[in-house]
């Protein structure tokens, strides 16, 4: 018994590059989100990184759906990105994309379970049947923890120097455009910058077409 296996080459070329085409569209999908979801991101009002009661209490159900969001974004956005760079950079340059890739993929799974855990301890205490002082108590509690950012602060870190570490890569490899890898980088100013409101389109907007045009060129060298 004979098995023609002439088409196989051809198929798998195809399966491949419609893969690559749901990682492009699902990483471009997240980082224009993310960019919106940085427009409606709250201010606190008393400046700083937490928030208070009052300001928390008349938005909980935007800040719950903004901080699920992001979550779910972000465990979606930053292993897609890691891949797709591996995907780009096979040979030169391969080692940085390959270590790069694994720091932000251990960095975004911390990122997304802090920012689930920051959306629960502030929309659980502002619902109405538990009352403002009791409220106002366990979100006081909340801020002062250090479990507040136990994860996001080293998760954030993390994939910053993987992201580092990846264009180093892309430079390395000249597989893409430089002007790719030097848009991503922009998430080290994201550590000055407010990735929030107005101010963060300098570092979201850059940070987005960098990554829509990493999806693009993994998909186009299939």
């Amino acid at each position: 018994m004979s098995v023609d296996i002439s088409a196989a080459p051809g198929t798998a070329a195809t399966s491949t590059r419609s893969r690559l085409a749901v990682l492009a569209f699902v990483l471009g999908v997240t980082s224009v989100a993310a960019v919106a979801g940085g427009l409606l991101w709250p201010e606190p009002a008393g400046g700083g990184e937490t928030y208070s009661y009052a300001d928390i209490a008349p938005v909980r159900d935007l800040w719950w759906m903004l901080l699920t969001g992001l979550a779910a974004m972000q465990v979606l956005n930053i292993p897609l990105q890691a891949l797709a760079t591996m995907v780009l950079v096979r040979h030169r340059g391969s080692a940085w994309a390959t270590w790069g890739g694994a720091l932000m993929w251990i960095g975004g799974g911390l990122q997304g379970a802090a920012v689930a855990g920051w959306a629960a301890a502030y929309f659980f205490p502002t619902d109405p049947s538990v009352g403002v002082a009791a409220g106002e108590s366990v979100v006081r509690a909340a801020n002062e923890s250090a479990h507040l950012f136990a994860f996001m602060i080293p998760g954030a870190v993390l994939v910053l120097l993987g992201t580092v570490l990846q264009c180093v890569g892309l430079f390395r490899s000249r597989a893409v455009p430089k002007w790719v890898p030097v848009l991503l980088l922009f998430i080290v100013i994201t550590f000055v910058v407010p990735g929030n409101g107005l101010a963060g389109l300098l570092t979201s907007v850059p940070m987005a077409v960098g990554a829509i045009g990493l999806g693009y060129h993994a998909w186009r060298t299939s």
